[in-house]
């Protein structure tokens, strides 16, 4: 079995799971985010042993994750540790062009979700929404259409 597809199943599951935490307490557990990274950090260096991925190219798949935690810092919250945090670990399970791409259909889908919220007066701009749903979504995208 390729090692892509087993990190590919890693992050689908991990993801999910996180999904249905955030959607039902608006925030993910600790533990359950360390695990996923435990996950992503053996599955790294298990593509490092067998497929010769580089410690420069592991590196790069951290950097939406970084981003996203340097947001969250420079915001006050208003993206969550948590999603910074996941997104490490699905950097490390996809790869930086995969990781990238996932965010990006995550927060176009999120941004447009988002719109008809407003326009329908379901919520403000100041209302919180999960975004680990949203970040599913593009890895389904990213998994399945590429």
């Amino acid at each position: 079995m390729r090692i892509e597809v087993i990190t590919e199943g890693i992050a689908l599951i991990f993801i999910g799971i996180c999904a249905v935490c955030d959607i039902r307490r608006k925030e993910i557990p600790l533990p359950l985010i360390l695990a996923g990274m435990t996950a992503a950090f053996g599955a790294g260096v298990w593509q490092m042993k067998a497929e010769g991925l580089t410690a420069a190219e592991a590196g790069m798949s951290l950097l939406p994750g970084m981003f996203f935690l340097l947001t969250a810092f420079c915001t006050g919250e208003k993206v969550g540790y948590g999603d910074g945090l996941i997104l490490l670990a699905v950097g490390l399970l996809l790869g930086f062009y995969r990781c990238f791409l996932a965010l990006c259909a995550a927060l176009v889908f999120s941004a447009m979700i988002s719109l008809l919220l407003m326009v329908f007066h379901r919520a403000d701009r100041h209302s919180r929404i999960p975004f680990v749903p949203f970040l599913g979504f593009g890895m389904g995208v990213v998994i399945f259409a590429w």
